[in-house]
C-alpha cells in the first residue's frame, strides 16, 4: 500500500477514535466558546473592539486544551496500555502513529476555531478577510507547538501523572500567556513569566493579525515560537527513540 494512503488509513482512524470520545471532544470545543461568549461578547457589553480583542486569544487558547490531553495524557494512557509498541511493530510508516494523532488534534482544534469565528462574527466583530483568515490559520497553527509540548509530557510520564501536568501546563498557558486576562492588567511579573510561554508569542501575533495592535517585533516572536517548537520537537523525538528502543 503507498506510504500517503497508509498516513490517510491512520489519520483517518485517529480522528473517529477521538470523535468517539465524547467527553474529551465536547469540552474542547464547548470551554473556548463558553468563555468566548461570557468573557468575550458578554462583558464586553456589544463592544466590538473588546470583543474582536478577545476573540484573537480565544482562537490560540482553543489550541490548548485538544494538544496537551490529545498528546499529553492520551499518549500516556495508550502507552501504558502497550498501544504505542502495537503500532511501532505494526506495517506502519515511522511516525505513522503521530501523524495521526497530530491529524485528529487539528481537525477538533480546526472545528472550535471556526466556531468561535461564527461566534464572534455574529457578535459584531468585523475584519477584513484576509484578517479573518490570518486569524483563524494561526490559531489552527498553534496546534504544532502546543502539540510538541503535550507529547513530551506523554512519553515521559504515566497517564495519572500526564493528565495533572497537561492540566497545569494548560492552565499556566492561558493564565501567563495572557489568553483570559490582559497582561496589563496583571502585575508586573506575571509579564516576565509569560515570555517563557508560547501562548504569549501567539497571542502577540493573533492580536498584530486581526488588526487590534500594530505589527512590531514580529521577526523576534517568530523566532521565539520557532525555538520553542524546535526545542519540543527534539525532546520528544529523544522520548520516542527510547520507548522504541
Amino acid at each position: 500500500m503507498h506510504t500517503l494512503a497508509i498516513y490517510g488509513r491512520e489519520a483517518r482512524a485517529q480522528i473517529l477514535s477521538t470523535a468517539r470520545t465524547p467527553q474529551f471532544v465536547i469540552p474542547s470545543v464547548i470551554l473556548p466558546l463558553f468563555f468566548y461568549g461570557v468573557m468575550g461578547l458578554g462583558l464586553s457589553k456589544g463592544r466590538e473592539e473588546v470583543a474582536h480583542f478577545m476573540l484573537a486569544n480565544y482562537v490560540i487558547f482553543a489550541a490548548i486544551a485538544p494538544a496537551m490531553f490529545g498528546f499529553g495524557a492520551a499518549v500516556a494512557a495508550e502507552r501504558e496500555a502497550k498501544l504505542i509498541e502495537l503500532k511501532q511493530i505494526a506495517p506502519l510508516p515511522a511516525g505513522g502513529y503521530l501523524a495521526g494523532r497530530l491529524a485528529a488534534a487539528l481537525a477538533l482544534i480546526a472545528l472550535s476555531v471556526l466556531l468561535l469565528g461564527g461566534l464572534a462574527w455574529f457578535g459584531g466583530v468585523r475584519m477584513d478577510s484576509w484578517r479573518w483568515g490570518a486569524t483563524l490559520g494561526l490559531g489552527l497553527a498553534s496546534t504544532v507547538p502546543f502539540a510538541m509540548i503535550g507529547l513530551n509530557i506523554g512519553l515521559r510520564m504515566g497517564s495519572q501523572g500526564a493528565t495533572a501536568v497537561a492540566n497545569l501546563v494548560f492552565l499556566a498557558f492561558s493564565l501567563f500567556g495572557g489568553l483570559w486576562i490582559p497582561l496589563s492588567a496583571m502585575p508586573g511579573w506575571f509579564g516576565d513569566i509569560a515570555k517563557l510561554t508560547p501562548s504569549y508569542y501567539l497571542g502577540q501575533l493573533s492580536q498584530m493579525l486581526s488588526g487590534t495592535q500594530p505589527m512590531a517585533n514580529v521577526e523576534h516572536h517568530v523566532s521565539i515560537l520557532v525555538a520553542m517548537t524546535l526545542a519540543a520537537v527534539i525532546g520528544a523525538w529523544i522520548g520516542w527513540r527510547r520507548r522504541a528502543a
